[in-house]
């Protein structure tokens, strides 16, 4: 009689045992279907990769490939701006990520699960600040492009809700010929040159970069009705209009007149 007393009480232990089981992997289950999965590590870079993409669609992103199969083992150099991620706030999304800009491709990665980099999708409500050198990207509309619909990251270097001035910053690949020690032989290796910035302006926040132009006649046909006071401040203070820290003055001084 005791014996079948014992059996009766492991029975129900084991009942309840596997009650706590079930109600355990519900709470994981509701956990990883959450925006930030399982509790990250402690520490705000952590935090930062965990509010990425892995259970978070609101960026509309898509995986990106091994840099080492896009442009080849004897590749020199890199096409990003800054190699390592840092973190960024994304305004039209407002959370915290770790981003990068590659200057080739002009698309802004998103560092994603352990080893997952995904692309996010240019819109122009978009606007991404980051932290360590306090630099904001704008997505805007390339005016008089050959593409359609041509968004791109434009740098901000002044804002202002009537004229604001960006700098584009690119890369490109070049292809150069190594000759072989002590042979005739050549290799080819192909190399990341970074580029001329160009600069542009947007007017009145409307989303669309027109390109700066190198001459003096050009860039005030962009101001018609203030042409004469731009004209004589060019002239007076000796702006180079392929300069930034000139650029910057003379734009400062449009949005005051």
């Amino acid at each position: 009689m005791k014996t079948i007393h014992t059996k009766n009480k492991l029975k129900n232990l084991g009942y309840l045992l596997v009650f706590c089981l079930l109600l355990s992997l519900e709470g994981v289950a509701q956990c990883a279907g959450g925006s930030y999965g399982l509790a990250p590590p402690q520490g705000a870079v952590k935090l930062a990769s965990k509010a990425s993409m892995d259970f978070d669609n609101s960026l509309s992103s898509v995986v990106v490939r091994n840099q080492a199969v896009v442009y080849g083992p004897n590749t020199i150099g890199t096409p990003y701006t800054q190699e390592a991620f840092a973190t960024a706030k994304i305004t039209s999304v407002d959370k915290v990520y770790l981003v990068r800009y590659n200057a080739l491709t002009d698309e802004m990665e998103v560092k994603g699960g352990e080893a997952e980099i995904l692309v996010i999708s240019k819109k122009k409500s978009y606007e991404i600040n980051q932290h360590s050198n306090n630099v904001t990207y704008r997505v805007l509309e390339k005016i008089d492009s050959e593409k359609e619909n041509d968004l791109g990251y434009y740098i901000n270097l002044e804002d202002d809700d009537n004229i604001s001035l960006y700098r584009k910053e690119c890369k490109k690949l070049v292809q150069k010929k190594r000759a072989t020690y002590g042979s005739t032989a050549s290799s080819v290796t192909t190399e990341f040159k970074k580029m001329r910035c160009e600069f542009y302006i947007e007017k009145a926040h409307n989303g669309h970069a027109i390109k700066i132009p190198k001459k003096k006649k050009e860039f005030l046909a962009l101001f018609p009705d203030k042409s004469e006071l731009i004209s004589a401040f060019i002239k007076d203070n000796r702006i180079k209009l392929n300069k930034e820290e000139s650029l910057k003055k003379l734009i400062k001084y449009i949005n005051t007149i």
